[in-house]
């Protein structure tokens, strides 16, 4: 064989090291993951901006959430990412707003 043939048929450094592990995955939990569009993340709306849309902070990204009232607890689909805020959209109230009108 000369030098310059592959010895490997697949390239020891650079391909999936996991898949030839004895070891176990770790899978992170649902909560530990950043979000991305279609996600659903759980949300307190604590402020409401002049359209009346909720405003929430998750994991330092402000989250605007349509038709949410102040003080409810959501869970919300990911709509749209920017690289400062993010849209979305309520799935379901899991507490009402504890604030009265």
């Amino acid at each position: 064989m000369s030098r310059h043939q592959k010895k490997h048929s697949w390239a020891p450094y650079t391909s999936d090291v996991q898949k030839f592990s004895i070891y176990p995955s770790i899978k992170r939990p649902e909560e530990d993951r950043e979000l991305r569009v279609g996600s659903i993340a759980v949300l307190n709306i604590d402020e409401v901006d002049e359209k009346g849309n909720g405003i929430a902070k998750y994991k330092n990204v402000r989250v605007i959430v349509r038709n949410a009232s102040l003080g409810s607890r959501v869970k919300a689909r990911i709509l749209k990412l920017a690289p400062d805020y993010a849209v979305a959209e309520v799935v379901e109230v899991l507490e009402d707003s504890y604030v009265d009108y």
